[in-house]
């Protein structure tokens, strides 16, 4: 008996009378941004239950079925939108629950502690959590109503929840590890966003392809987006291609169609979404395991190693690694920010991979297309365009989420070091840093809006050579492309740098200017969304000033144009001249877009710079 109580007292110290839950649980519960931070979320979620599927707004008298499928309709885009804000919500409080400690110097003191590594590594995680179960357990209602019309089961509901749950357990157990692993806030939010960016885009592309697509399931019973859609084989390790199934979407497979597969392989592929809970389960529990091997580690980070001591006694002093000078540009803000490893994204591995993959896959399109692998000319080039578009997409928000995350931790970092008095004791004024520090973020993403403009510069440069083909894009495209992302880019970076001004730590400056960025984006793509049948005139005026549809315009326009007048009702397909008259409104609007996007830019660069010295002191005071 007194073996089992001792471990019954063990078990309770772990997790629910864990110091560090009890601790900020109680503090969080009373702080008014978590407030404020629950209230947006229900209201981003009754938002798109409004909106999202037409249960509520749809006019006239219906039939029961009919309001079934805006039910079911509904339950799908809400579910979506759930999932999408955990995988957003859940890194960001689990990743500042160590870093916000070694910033503040404070983590030395918690490893003085008591406290096992157990306890602090599920302390810290599940702490964070409970955040989100909130958020989740304050949204259950919304869903609940779409069961009211029939179409929704309370199976379905509980499993979109799930899904949901285990996601952000996995999430959080990947910047807990990455937040031991690495030192400080800006480099795990930014080293977390752009690998789940890169995963949660790149797998969900290729698992709504054709390649992606499992031959033996099912197919949907409405298409998604108009495309003829089935299950992928890679639902079981990607959330949203198994809420795809949870929703019905795309059916899963019955047992008889997948026999020849392997047992464990036949149980994830007929049960996908279950398939994903589990292995979430285990991978969120290797990750535990691992951080807790690094809790103690990274604080002797600085005393001699055994490498360093045979480096100084063996390897001759000549022949050791030294640094070379460099030169610093006129700007050394600027140059800071873009060049060393001042800023979250400056000389970072993990972008030369990202523009390697770019560049690589653009090259592998290029080569599928010359080699005939889409077929022949003209679906070939309709094929190839396909897939170019969600690529140039893909890796434009890449850079896109780049600099929002760099920009927002740029002067935050300066005040949790505690080097803003220094820095406003020098003779730079806050013209002049505020200007570098644009400079230096925008310069930081060049590299990787460079890999789109010279994946559409290969396609136009190979319609050139091939004159008696389709084109795959236009030449104009080369010129317009780098104007618009680089417009919007230097938009989301100056709000980055906006919303690091006013707030004191990273963690709430990279949340709130991430969500301002993609809110902005994802509403400019619904006002577009809404727009398509339009006439083409229309579209070629108003699409340039979506990011998302822009791009689509401008690789695409005779698809843009042949849709428009389709669904405009102007009877057959238009002509040469009518093709050209639209090229060349889109390409005058774009331009006109970058235009307004760059003066939005100077006007907050402009209000920031004249509140810059006050919030500076009011903060320090």
């Amino acid at each position: 008996m007194r073996w089992l109580h001792d471990v019954g007292v063990g078990l309770w110290r772990l997790l629910p009378g864990n110091p560090i839950v009890a601790r900020v649980v109680s503090a969080g519960g009373r702080r008014r941004r978590h407030y404020w931070a629950r209230l947006t979320y229900l209201v981003a979620l009754v938002v798109v239950f409004i909106f999202g599927g037409g249960l509520l707004i749809g006019g006239g008298e219906q039939s029961l079925a009919d309001l079934a499928k805006q039910a079911t309709q509904t339950f799908m885009v809400v579910s979506l939108m759930q999932l999408g804000l955990v995988c957003f919500v859940a890194p960001v409080f689990c990743a500042g629950a160590i870093t916000q400690e070694k910033d503040a110097n404070t983590y030395h003191i918690l490893l003085t502690t008591p406290l096992s590594n157990a306890q602090i590594v599920l302390g810290s995680l599940f702490s964070r959590l409970a955040f989100v179960g909130a958020l989740l357990l304050s949204g259950l209602p919304i869903f609940c109503i779409t069961m009211l019309y029939g179409g929704v089961t309370t199976h379905e509901i509980f499993e979109s929840f799930a899904l949901a749950a285990c996601t952000a357990v996995l999430t959080g157990s990947i910047a807990i590890l990455i937040s031991f692993l690495r030192l400080d806030t800006r480099r795990t939010l930014f080293a977390f966003f752009i690998g789940i960016a890169v995963y949660l885009l790149g797998v969900g592309l290729v698992g709504l392809s054709p390649w992606g697509q499992l031959p033996q399931a099912p197919p949907a019973v409405s298409n998604l987006g108009g495309l003829p859609l089935r299950m992928s084989w890679l639902a079981p390790v990607h959330p949203f291609l198994a809420l795809l199934v949870v929703t019905g979407q795309t059916p899963a497979p019955d047992l008889a169609a997948v026999s020849h597969f392997a047992r464990p392989v036949q149980w994830l592929l007929v049960y996908p979404a279950y398939g994903y809970l589990l292995l979430s389960l285990i991978a969120s529990t290797l990750m535990i395991l691992i951080s807790l091997i690094f809790v103690r580690r990274g604080a002797r980070q600085g005393e001699p190693t055994i490498a360093a001591w045979l480096q100084e006694h063996l390897v001759p002093r000549r022949l050791r690694r030294r640094r070379p000078p460099r030169r610093v540009w006129r700007n050394p803000i600027a140059w800071r920010e873009a060049m060393t490893r001042g800023s979250a994204g400056g000389r970072s591995a993990l972008r030369l991979v990202l523009n390697v993959a770019g560049l690589a896959a653009g090259l592998a399109l290029l080569i599928a297309y010359h080699s005939g692998a889409f077929g022949t000319d003209p679906p070939a080039a309709a094929a190839t365009r396909d897939w170019l578009v969600p690529l140039v997409w893909l890796e434009w928000a890449i850079a896109l989420l780049v600099a929002t995350s760099t920009a927002a931790s740029t002067l935050t970092r300066e005040k949790e070091a505690q080097t803003m008095e220094l820095l406003r004791v020098t003779p730079l004024t806050s013209r002049y840093i505020i200007a570098g520090m644009l400079q230096g973020l925008v310069r930081l993403a060049l590299p990787m809006l460079a890999v789109p403009t010279l994946t559409v510069t290969l396609f136009a440069a190979l319609d050139l050579l091939r004159p008696g083909t389709p084109p795959v894009t236009t030449p104009e495209a080369v010129l317009l492309l780098p104007v618009q992302v680089i417009a919007f880019t230097a938009l989301a970076a100056m709000i980055g740098l906006h919303f690091s001004l006013w707030s004191r730590k990273t963690v709430p400056a990279v949340m709130i200017s991430t969500a301002v960025v993609l809110g902005g984006a994802g509403l400019l793509t619904a006002c577009g969304a809404a727009v398509r049948t339009a006439s083409p005139t229309v579209l070629a005026v108003l699409w340039p000033f979506t990011p998302v549809w822009g791009l689509q315009a401008l690789l695409d326009p005779h698809g843009v144009a042949e849709s428009a007048a389709l669904a405009w009702g102007s009877g057959g397909g238009l002509s040469a001249s009518e093709v050209l008259n639209f090229r060349i409104a889109r390409g005058v609007f774009s331009l006109v877009a970058a235009a307004v996007y760059l003066a939005i830019t100077y006007a907050l660069y402009n209000n920031m710079v004249r509140g810059f010295d006050m919030t500076v002191r009011r903060q320090s005071a």
